[in-house]
């Protein structure tokens, strides 16, 4: 006679749910246990887990989050700021730099016999060959501000031109600088040019998307009246929640 197969004592499931125009990843674990009410943290990476009764409601676990939104959106950002400490920088082996939201552990190749300088990210590590032997840390300062130009270069075009194509009022590509700033994330001339600082690398493309999209608003409304925020509200509705995490982020960014 077969046995019959006992249900598990936990049901694991993973959703998407928004918390004050944010999208996070909900994890609920229903438990068969002598669990009586639901409990909510956050995980390592900002997404929720609440843990349940099995038989607990949608409705309550939904409510739950909501009179917790606040709570949630202030851990998360205590948690970004966190993430993006770092001690101040002496650009040796070993040390941990930003590079589209995350860090990299610094590896340098000391070995190496190539003639210009060389750099890869490559399981969790930025592996840099540079010319000289032994290096120097302003060497590989200038060698990282100058990989980071690089790639802003081409990040920064390409996301530039899907935003062009997705915002109305945006008629043609807008013409592009780049400049290390201290102060300024971006701007927008009268004659429609934009500025973006290269620190900006450093941050999450969402931000990124959000400073970009800024811009492209001021082509619209030159100022930061209510239609210019009506106007982010349409082409980024999260934008609020991307500029927290870039303001989070913001003074290691240009530290470094």
């Amino acid at each position: 006679m077969e046995l019959l197969r006992r249900k598990p004592l936990e049901e694991c499931s993973k959703t998407r749910v928004w918390v004050e125009g944010t999208e996070l990843e909900l994890t609920l674990i229903r438990s068969r246990r002598r669990r009586r009410k639901l409990t909510l943290q956050l995980d390592a990476k900002g997404g929720l887990l609440v843990r349940s009764p099995f038989a607990a409601r949608r409705r309550d676990i939904d409510s739950l989050i909501q009179r917790n939104s606040a709570w949630i959106l202030q851990r998360r950002q205590d948690m970004q700021r966190q993430q993006y400490r770092n001690p101040d920088l002496c650009f040796a082996d070993g040390e941990t730099h930003l590079y589209l939201g995350q860090r990299y552990t610094l590896k340098i190749n000391e070995l190496s016999a190539s003639r210009r300088v060389s750099i890869v990210l490559h399981d969790g590590e930025l592996l840099i060959s540079p010319r000289a032997n032994p290096s120097t840390p302003e060497a590989i300062s200038q060698a990282l501000q100058q990989w980071y130009k690089q790639q802003a270069q081409v990040l920064f075009a390409r996301r530039l031109a899907f935003f062009t194509g997705q915002l109305a009022w945006v008629s043609e590509l807008p013409e592009l600088r780049l400049r290390r700033m201290r102060s300024r994330w971006g701007s927008c001339s009268s004659s429609g040019k934009l500025c973006l600082n290269t620190h900006l690398i450093k941050a999450s493309e969402r931000c990124i998307d959000y400073v970009i999209v800024h811009e492209l608003c001021h082509l619209q409304e030159f100022n930061h009246s209510p239609r210019f925020y009506a106007l982010m509200d349409a082409a980024l509705p999260d934008w609020r929640a991307r500029k927290a995490e870039l303001e989070a982020c913001g003074a290691a960014i240009i530290r470094e």
